[in-house]
């Protein structure tokens, strides 16, 4: 990506929210948060935006049918880009795809041809997608959008190998172990892109929608491909896996591996 695409994306925060409800989401501290959102709802039960707010704050709480009726609520008074989003993360959530895709079909007539909102999109629909068990039209539509011309490559690597190490987590529950090994080594290789990178905060948005780990991600990836090399047999593998993060990794991070793979054997 040249400087100046960096520079465009150097903040992926698109949707408009109230700080406090963006503040809870992220940090999983929901507290009083509710009763704010219930208090701006009853001051003036036209403000489509309270129940924008109120239904991303059901969103990350996984509260679908609360979360899909302020979304339904926002959109009959005013639609807007928030709006379908919520609409279609909660659609996902209650597993209803097609009425899903028609929100968020709706949610690009209100990016006005702006092409960090239109990746937005592309990337929360994927993920939802997903969180719905398309597991594989989602990873297709990422690692298209990934090869695609003037696009945040750093944002599709960072939801590749987020959604890599789900699958590679679901590959291991259902003891298919040399698949995870493959999809946690795709995972190791898309984090290849931004493991210096402060990704928790340029991408404050898969943090506040969807609770992901992303300060983690890059040392959690890099485990689980090692731990999976061990469990198929792969030592060698598994030892040089472990050696490239050590090499790559901080004095303190370093200690916290070592513990971690004595344990190992």
């Amino acid at each position: 990506m040249h400087q100046a695409q960096v520079a465009a994306y150097s903040d992926f925060k698109v949707l408009d929210i109230n700080p406090d409800v963006r503040n809870a989401c992220i940090t999983g501290k929901f507290n009083n948060t509710l009763r704010v959102l219930d208090r701006d709802i009853k001051a003036d039960t036209n403000n489509h935006a309270s129940y924008t707010n109120r239904a991303f704050f059901m969103v990350r709480q996984s509260h679908w049918d609360r979360a899909l009726h302020d979304a339904i609520k926002s959109v009959r008074i005013q639609p807007s880009f928030a709006g379908h989003i919520a609409k279609g993360i909660a659609l996902c959530g209650k597993r209803q795809v097609r009425a899903a895709r028609t929100a968020f079909d709706l949610a690009s007539a209100f990016t006005n041809g702006d092409l960090k909102a239109t990746h937005f999109l592309f990337l929360i629909k994927t993920i939802a997608l997903f969180n719905a068990g398309e597991h594989e039209e989602a990873m297709l539509r990422v690692e298209e959008l990934a090869a695609s011309p003037n696009v945040d490559t750093l944002a599709c690597r960072v939801v590749e190998a987020y959604l890599r190490v789900q699958l590679g987590k679901i590959a291991i529950g259902n003891e298919r172990h040399n698949e995870a090994v493959d999809h946690f080594t795709a995972a190791v290789n898309a984090s290849a892109f931004f493991y210096k990178s402060a990704i928790h905060s340029t991408y404050e948005e898969f943090v506040m929608l969807f609770g992901w780990d992303l300060q983690s991600l890059w040392l959690l990836t890099n485990q689980y491909q090692c731990h999976a090399l061990f469990r198929v047999g792969r030592i060698g593998a598994a030892v040089e896996s472990y050696q490239s993060t050590m090499d790559k990794s901080d004095d303190d991070t370093k200690a916290r591996l070592s513990d971690w793979f004595a344990a190992l054997q």
